[in-house]
């Protein structure tokens, strides 16, 4: 028995044992960090939208948006927030699709609640969703 544990075998397996634990201690404590050093902008993913309403009834011609963003970034700023907009009547009928470009800074983890008017009139719209397409990343 104590030929075995002075035989190359031992060792080697030994020394794998050791090496196999603090991979797995090293993965459990810094996984997370080295996933978000790794990490690009993703603007669709890091950006959702808080709060989305249109408000069709505001005072002149054209109507406006009251929108909230969140950036669940812990690393990346973005401006030049690109939408898509959908415009419906009341009964929920799409009456138009249009994009959106909003132009807010919003720094990591940051949360802003804006007003936005709308260049065009929407006609019949009632209501409208907001989707995010895209942002530029400040470096």
């Amino acid at each position: 028995m104590l030929e075995f544990l002075r035989s190359r075998q031992w060792i080697v397996g030994r020394r794998l044992a050791l090496i196999g634990i603090i991979l797995i201690l090293a993965i459990r404590q810094y996984g997370g960090n080295v996933v978000t050093l790794l990490q690009r902008p993703h603007p669709e993913r890091d950006i959702t939208i808080t709060r989305a309403e249109f408000r069709p009834e505001l005072p002149g011609a054209k109507p406006g948006w009251i929108i909230g963003f969140r950036n669940g970034s812990d690393k990346f700023t973005y401006d030049e927030i690109q939408l898509e907009a959908t415009y419906m009547d009341d009964r929920g009928k799409v009456l138009e699709r249009d994009k959106l470009k909003v132009r807010q800074k919003l720094p990591p983890g940051g949360e802003k609640l804006i007003g936005s008017s709308d260049i065009k009139s929407r006609g019949a719209a009632k209501t409208g969703t907001l989707k995010v397409l895209g942002a530029q990343e400040v470096k």
